[in-house]
């Protein structure tokens, strides 16, 4: 069969995504475990974030869909929201039945036309017979804010790849610098090694290979056989009033280094300038995320002053992970909270998006003379935060269910710790840790959701993100100082939760 014919069984393939979205949209939303604050699939596999635009009051994100896991058919799905909390399913936006994407319709970015049209940019995956791979950058359109959608007709933009690539060539990020279209890819080299490559366009059709970004720290590439999920940006630094440049991207095949890489697979940032191809680096690669399931991050700008710093999600997941408890239930894997991107002093700092006082605002809290928490009983969704003193002793913050404590984070002077070695669920080892900047006190934040679990530690400075399978629903938050009696000091401990 030709290349370039359609998927075969296109119409039996959207067939069967309707059916099973029929037979256990139901099944998925009635879970205990399944998020009313976190993005999910309806149905099926969730991965990347992708396409993430905002315009006119409304957050439109999409997100690699796999309706029939584990058949891998890889849609985009569309959901929309207002607040960035609660979001309303818009179903399919592209299946992967042309020649182009017919073994998938992998990652890539939105974009808000000058019109007023969006456009979103695309890698089409090819398999043969043999399993060889080719990979083609493609566009689909919407002239109606995202009801529907259209396939440009000339794709693909991009075709193939250039000499000294593989065919893993993918995920087009876009961008506009002083009038000119840039789209930055993921790439692998032929010697195996990973790589960030770039394309401009003046009108977004018709494309030119600039060629790779040189980093200046020339071990950027030879760290990974793989380079994934590009994300360029920049912000101004809050401590230094001075305007930087970030790329944000996942290298595969970093190996483990003490606390740090220890996820399947990475994603981090560097923190530099940008001219031309030429990226120097000040600020060395730095893991976004501290926690067990983060990855393929992407970034929106609200577009206006209340909602103008830069907002993250990610893929609440990890690729060859998909055995959670939660797919007795027909769905796995959700995104990330957004979190509002900060730059200070050259390191990134994350926190919930001010949305989030709207649908979850805080309240004093009192904890009982034994250190528990009593307000989360039984409640599935809830915020916790406040200050602990750590200048005497570590001090412990659990979760306990109804066979004990399954989720334990610890703080100390120098560190933070979150051990989930008793959850029902433990991919990639028990205990994840972080080194922090010596202190006598650690602010905290906790925002649980359904079976998700993000832990930011002072202001944002380093993010823990966790799927945690309990055993019942919540009975408790306790709060102690590790093998010590008393109850250690908490300062502007407040909680809130929705109601069932």
């Amino acid at each position: 069969m030709s290349i370039y014919a359609p998927r075969p069984d296109a119409d039996q393939l959207l067939l069967d995504s309707e059916q099973v979205y029929t037979d256990y949209v139901e099944t998925v939303s009635a879970d205990p475990e399944y998020p009313k604050l976190h993005l999910a699939p309806p149905v099926g596999r969730l991965n990347d974030p992708n396409g993430l635009i905002y315009d006119d009051g409304v957050y439109h994100a999409f997100y690699q869909y796999s309706p029939l896991h584990p058949t891998r058919a890889v849609f985009w799905r569309h959901a929309v929201s207002t607040d960035l909390t609660n979001w309303s399913d818009q179903k399919t936006a592209i299946a992967p039945i042309s020649w182009y994407d017919k073994s998938g319709c992998y990652s890539g970015s939105g974009f808000v036309a000058p019109d007023g049209s969006y456009e979103f940019f695309y890698t089409g995956n090819v398999k043969d017979e043999m399993n060889n791979r080719s990979a083609y950058q493609s566009m689909f359109t919407s002239n109606d804010k995202g009801k529907t959608f259209e396939r440009e007709e000339n794709n693909p933009l991009i075709f193939d790849q250039p000499e000294g690539y593989t065919a893993h060539y993918r995920d087009p990020h876009l961008v506009e610098r002083n009038g000119i279209y840039y789209a930055f890819l993921g790439a692998q080299r032929t010697n195996n090694t990973g790589a960030v490559v770039c394309y401009s366009s003046s009108d977004r059709r018709e494309w030119t290979f600039e060629g790779e970004i040189e980093f200046s720290d020339t071990s950027i590439g030879d760290m990974s056989y793989m380079i994934e999920c590009p994300i360029f940006l920049t912000i101004t630094d809050t401590a230094t009033g001075v305007e930087k440049d970030i790329f944000i991207f996942c290298p595969q095949g970093m190996q483990p280094d003490g606390d740090k890489y220890n996820n399947i697979y990475q994603c981090g940032y560097v923190v530099g300038k940008l001219d031309g191809l030429k990226f120097d680096i000040e600020q060395p690669f730095t893991e976004i995320d501290a926690g067990f399931e983060f990855y393929a991050p992407q970034t929106v700008h609200a577009a206006d002053e209340e909602h103008d710093a830069p907002v993250l999600m990610g893929w609440f997941g990890n690729a060859e992970e998909d055995d959670h408890p939660s797919w007795e239930n027909r769905w796995v894997h959700m995104l990330t909270y957004p979190r509002e991107l900060e730059l200070h002093n050259g390191k990134l700092f994350q926190c919930p998006v001010k949305q989030l006082d709207e649908v979850l605002p805080l309240q004093a809290a009192q904890m009982s003379e034994d250190g528990i928490l009593a307000d989360v009983r039984g409640r599935r969704q809830f915020r916790l935060k406040g200050t602990l003193n750590v200048g005497e002793h570590n001090v412990q913050l659990g979760l306990r269910d109804e066979k004990g404590e399954p989720v334990v984070m610890t703080f100390g002077q120098d560190f933070a710790a979150l051990d989930r070695g008793f959850a029902r669920y433990q991919a990639g080892g028990p205990i994840r840790r972080r080194m922090l900047t010596p202190s006598n006190s650690r602010q905290f934040e906790i925002l649980f959701d359904g079976s998700a679990l993000e832990m930011f530690v002072d202001a944002g400075a380093e993010v823990f993100s966790a799927r945690i399978y309990l055993d019942g629903a919540p009975q408790a938050v306790f709060v102690r100082p590790p093998e010590q009696g008393g109850v250690p000091s908490v300062e502007n401990l407040s909680v809130a939760y929705l109601e069932d």
